[in-house]
């Protein structure tokens, strides 16, 4: 294959159209490290693949510029450090030895390398893993996949099996503790936000979970006489096939593909501003309970507002005293605030009631005190008008 050239990609080309290009050729492999793709000739000689120019660009060696360098120096001439390096140095990743991760709640080591890069300080590793615990006796992998995958796509191995791990007593029973690795690190952000203390099964409190990110360490020996597990070398022509399948999922991720939340009726049958940052709370409250108790329209306001606001900043908060079914909207400063909103409160229950949230068509046209009573005849036409102006109010980007 070495006489072959290197496959191509056409400029600004998805990262999906990308691995579908280079995953047929055996010396291409991706970089996690610098999230790019590389080509190794058979003379040693590496490429890094400019997606922007779409073109494949020489990768220079470190230890070779710093003997150019010194061949070419002359003394008390440009003995300086320079300001800022020249190009990017970049070690092949191939030739890197890591210790195997175990991912655990340890403090990661401090110790830094020999050599480091500006400011001797480490590379961020990326972070995609979740720790689950508080899991019931009798979930499974299946189970715990179906509920996370709902907030991002789930890594997968080689086999194409998905990244969840359970882990068991010395007896072999299920310790209620899981592992659950996604492919993009915002994914864990979310899952931590929106499933930490949160039924993986809604509807039964004795389900409730703590999620919190992984934290890994790596596994060294202490004395002798202990086993060194070394690191499996990995197929370059897999990772590549698998990078793109994860990639595909992405881009399908809100398909019908079982990713993503699942589509409702009303999603089916109106168009959803995905920029709306209004959220619509359904059975809150029932109007025997407004009468029994007037506080009760503050006290749960401000409830609701305590509750959401950990999700985002809320603006706004209205009860509809006159509406049989509860409703009361949320407002957030920010659309992604309030799709979080509705992901987290969506099924749960209240009060033993199942809440039922959505985003704010402008369609929809709910009734409150103080604001104009129910008319009949002529006034109709005006009650409607208010109505509408309301609706307007909320979907507005203002405050």
């Amino acid at each position: 294959m070495s006489n072959n050239a290197p496959p191509s990609a056409a400029a600004g080309a998805s990262a999906s159209a990308q691995a579908a290009a280079f995953s047929e050729d055996d010396r291409v492999h991706f970089s996690t490290e610098t999230g790019t793709w590389r080509l190794e000739n058979d003379d040693g000689t590496e490429l890094e693949y400019d997606s922007t120019k779409g073109q494949w660009v020489p990768l220079l060696d470190e230890d070779l510029i710093k003997k150019q360098q010194a061949a070419y120096s002359v003394a008390g001439v440009d003995e300086e450090p320079p300001q800022a390096p020249a190009a990017p140095v970049l070690k092949r990743e191939n030739k890197k030895r890591k210790e195997p991760e175990n991912y655990t709640f340890a403090t990661p080591p401090t110790e830094p390398s020999a050599k480091r890069g500006k400011n001797n300080k480490p590379p961020k590793s990326k972070n995609t893993a979740v720790y689950v615990t508080g899991l019931p006796p009798d979930a499974d992998s299946d189970e715990i996949l179906e509920r996370f995958a709902k907030f991002g796509v789930i890594e997968e191995d080689d086999d194409g099996e998905p990244k969840v791990k359970l882990y068991a007593r010395d007896d072999g029973s299920f310790s209620g503790e899981a592992l659950v690795v996604y492919f993009k690190e915002e994914s864990v952000t979310l899952a931590v936000n929106l499933l930490d203390d949160a039924e993986l099964r809604i509807g039964e409190p004795l389900t409730l979970m703590k999620v919190q990110k992984a934290e890994f360490r790596h596994k060294h020996s202490s004395g002798e006489g202990q086993e060194v597990k070394l690191r499996k070398t990995v197929d370059k022509k897999k990772a590549t096939r698998r990078i793109g399948k994860m990639q595909k999922k992405i881009e399908e991720w809100d398909d019908e593909d079982g990713f993503g939340p699942s589509k409702t009726a009303e999603d089916e049958m109106n168009v959803v501003n995905r920029n709306c940052r209004v959220v619509v709370l359904k059975h809150m409250f029932s109007l025997q309970e407004l009468e029994e108790d007037a506080s009760l329209l503050l006290d749960l306001k401000e409830d609701v507002r305590d509750e959401c606001s950990s999700l985002g900043e809320v603006t706004n908060v209205v009860l509809y005293d006159k509406e049989a079914e509860g409703v009361m909207t949320v407002k957030f400063r920010d659309p992604l605030s309030a799709q979080a909103c509705v992901i987290k409160m969506n099924d749960r229950f209240f009060a033993g009631r199942r809440i039922e949230a959505f985003l704010y068509s402008g369609k929809q046209r709910f009734k409150r005190s103080g604001a104009g009573d129910d008319l009949d005849g002529d006034n109709d036409d005006a009650e409607k008008q208010r109505l509408d102006d309301f609706a307007s109010w909320l979907m507005t980007e203002g405050d």
